[in-house]
């Protein structure tokens, strides 16, 4: 009898051992999840500080970890962000994938290298063409890849056809009136209240691009405008 209730205390310790260790690690496990939250929270704001046209839909991605232990050691070797939702100018809904290389925490928040890759539709252009001159009607907007040039019908009908080119220079990426034709015939811009060249420098492009950002490549595909961004060293905004 005497060993049969030892043998009971022994199984009970073990395994009150047993659930105090589970709940231990429960509890760990649970501070460490809202301790890595809170640290992802901290990054996204500084990230939305610092580019904050990403629209509020935007992700931020720690690559291969925690963030939680990148904070500790005071660096993230890459961050990935996406937005399906940026502003960029007078375009709007703008698809951006970007990268963060080598995020150091200590102190000011740094990063030694971006790199972006930005997707304008066809739809995002044509709200750009409309809010760039209201009193032109855009029926619709295609591209032409082999041209390299976006189309855009508008007035009446859409009768008229207006061509547009992007320009790379200086790091920015604007749309240039290239040409308009009604009925097939070259007719001056004027025709629909646009002067040659009207739509160039502000269609589209801000002063500045976020994070040190310049422009190295645009390029007419058939869904739309593809622009390659790359960038050097920066500083991210501190602060939630």
């Amino acid at each position: 009898m005497k060993h049969a209730l030892t043998r009971t205390r022994v199984v009970l310790r073990r395994h009150l051992v047993l659930t105090i260790t589970a709940t231990v690690l429960l509890l760990a496990v649970v501070a460490a999840g809202a301790a890595e939250y809170t640290v992802r929270g901290v990054i996204h704001s500084r990230v939305l500080k610092a580019a904050p046209g990403l629209g509020d839909d935007v992700a931020v991605g720690v690559a291969g970890g925690w963030a939680l232990w990148d904070l500790a050691h005071e660096s993230i070797p890459r961050l990935d962000i996406s937005s399906d939702d940026a502003q960029v100018g007078r375009l709007s809904q703008v698809r951006v994938r970007a990268r963060l290389d080598d995020v150091r925490l200590d102190g000011t928040t740094t990063v030694a290298g971006t790199h972006a890759d930005v997707t304008v539709s066809t739809q995002s252009l044509a709200a750009a063409i409309r809010a760039a001159v209201p009193s032109v009607a855009v029926a619709a907007v295609t591209t032409d890849p082999a041209r390299g040039t976006v189309l855009a019908d508008v007035g009446p009908g859409g009768l008229g056809r207006l061509t547009l080119r992007p320009t790379l220079a200086d790091g920015k990426v604007t749309l240039a009136v290239d040409g308009l034709t009604l009925f097939g015939r070259s007719v001056p811009t004027d025709r629909l209240g646009i002067a040659a060249g009207g739509l160039g420098p502000q269609a589209g492009a801000p002063k500045e691009y976020p994070l040190g950002l310049v422009a190295t490549s645009a390029e007419v595909r058939s869904d739309g405008l593809h622009v390659a961004l790359t960038g050097g060293r920066s500083t991210l905004p501190s602060g939630t």
